[in-house]
């Protein structure tokens, strides 16, 4: 098993085309095919080395380009269309998606080449299919005019994408109504989006339930802080019988939300084959379900995949632009397992080995902030205070470096409670308050919630009742905001 630290990554625009009709003339003509394929790479090569491309490789009729931007595989994909007007039986399509990818030798891989490529398959003969990132790429966006095709669940894929045709003279704008059947409806109306996340399913062995577990657990941490958004806690989820067996409707009533999610995950050796369904109890229908398969060493990614798509589907934008904590895949999966045997311990020996555990993680990933604040807690448990504040100070100090607001506050948060614990009530106050301020700019409401309440266990342990109740009446406040019954 690879540390991905060590891997190089880069973000490029990846260009994807093919000859649309092609393997009708190819079972037609043979020899004609490959005319058709030869012209094409006279004419195609050169428009791609004006606009500093890179033709990575060419798969039959079609072909995978590299640019350092996307506007440079724009122009490069409208001048290939303009250029082929008038080529008889060369009707190319092309799909264009800009990320992270690896580039290895003369190949490149990551997912944005698979998303590139599907959108590519979207296409008609003659068009230009972008995702939304590829547009909020552009350093120019005003050069170039795009008409939305919605919200799309490309197969395979593991996330919704947000799909524009380029709308220019010399390439072919499909119509918004031929793309209405394959988009994802979106939660539109102005109640606020309210989901239950349910625990993925392992079908996997025993021993990997950690990473259900776990993946499960981060992706409601995730989701809840993403702003006007209410996300049922896993305890409240555990906490209703035979939860699993319940039909959705009465799961969501129970739990005071309108959408629920569902999943699978089957490690196969250095494969992972995932499954979602997010289920609207209100329209009683499902809005959006993908399958995919992720290699081991693209752990890290999973988390982000479905908190993107659930996100769009529930029309709900961050303030504050995640970041993934770790590229080690090893340090994540050793989080997970450390996690895990924490939060399920039934004896001191289970605590001891998640320990060890989130100190293997650390030792492969010193910025993994998450495995770092689970580890103080493990401490804070045991009484050892000096050991968990110095763990979620150096959590605090790497948070800032990678300017992930989520993980400043989360590590104030801790340290407020050694010194709450301590009897340092000042201390305990000021942290609290600037943590408070941290949710509050990023709009994070149950993030703003938690930081109230822990305010009021403060004023209430120095009896300071009058402050407590001023507290309690701004929690109460932001999460009717946000329609949390149960809050």
């Amino acid at each position: 098993m690879t540390n991905q630290l060590k891997v190089d990554r880069k973000y490029s625009a990846i260009l994807f085309t093919d000859i649309s009709g092609f393997t009708g003339i190819m079972s037609n003509n043979e020899e004609y095919a490959y005319q058709i394929i030869d012209k094409m790479r006279q004419i195609f090569i050169p428009i791609i080395e004006q606009n500093n491309g890179e033709l990575i490789k060419q798969i039959g009729d079609g072909t995978l380009s590299i640019f350092k931007n996307s506007s440079n595989a724009i122009n490069c994909a409208i001048e290939f269309q303009k250029s082929i007007k008038n080529v008889q039986d060369l009707n190319i399509r092309a799909g264009i998606h800009f990320g992270e990818i690896i580039k290895e030798k003369q190949d490149v891989f990551g997912d944005v080449v698979n998303i590139a490529k599907r959108l590519e398959s979207l296409a008609m003969s003659g068009s230009v299919i972008v995702s939304r990132e590829s547009i909020d790429n552009l350093e120019f966006i005003e050069k170039f005019k795009f008409v939305p095709l919605g919200l799309q669940a490309l197969k395979g894929v593991g996330r919704l994408i947000e799909v524009f045709a380029i709308n220019n003279p010399n390439v072919i704008v499909p119509k918004k109504s031929d793309f209405q059947k394959t988009s994802i409806h979106v939660h539109d109306n102005k109640e606020v989006p309210s989901i239950a996340i349910i625990p993925f399913e392992n079908k996997g062995t025993e021993e990997d339930i950690f990473y259900t577990y776990g993946i499960s657990s981060d992706l409601i941490s995730d989701i809840s802080s993403a702003g006007a958004i209410r996300v049922a806690s896993i305890k409240n989820i555990e906490s209703i019988e035979n939860y699993q067996n319940l039909k959705l409707e009465e799961l969501a009533s129970k739990l005071y939300v309108r959408y629920i999610t569902t999943g699978t995950l089957w490690k196969m050796d250095n494969l992972f084959q995932l499954s979602i369904e997010l289920y609207d109890t209100k329209n009683n229908c499902i809005i959006w379900s993908d399958r995919w398969q992720e290699k081991w060493e693209y752990l890290t990614s999973i988390k982000e995949k479905l908190s993107d798509g659930l996100l769009k589907s529930l029309s709900t934008e961050r303030k504050v632009k995640v970041k993934r904590e770790t590229l080690s895949t090893e340090a994540y999966e050793f989080y997970l397992k450390g996690k895990y045997k924490f939060e399920n311990r039934s004896n001191n020996e289970d605590q001891e080995i998640a320990q060890l555990l989130l100190k293997k993680a650390l030792d492969l990933d010193e910025y993994l902030i998450s495995a770092r604040i689970e580890l103080g807690k493990i401490l804070n448990e045991a009484g050892q205070y000096s050991n968990a504040i110095e763990l979620y100070i150096q959590a605090k100090k790497h948070a800032e470096e990678m300017d992930d607001e989520i993980g400043i506050s989360s590590a104030l948060n801790n340290i407020g409670n050694i010194h709450l614990l301590k009897g340092e009530y000042a201390s305990a106050e000021s942290i609290y308050t600037e943590s408070l301020k941290i949710r509050t700019q990023i709009n994070d409401k149950l993030g703003i919630a938690g930081s109230l309440n822990y305010l009021v266990n403060l004023f209430r342990r120095k009896g300071e009742y009058n402050s407590a109740i001023e507290n309690y009446k701004k929690s109460l406040s932001t999460v009717e905001e946000i329609e949390d019954k149960a809050g």
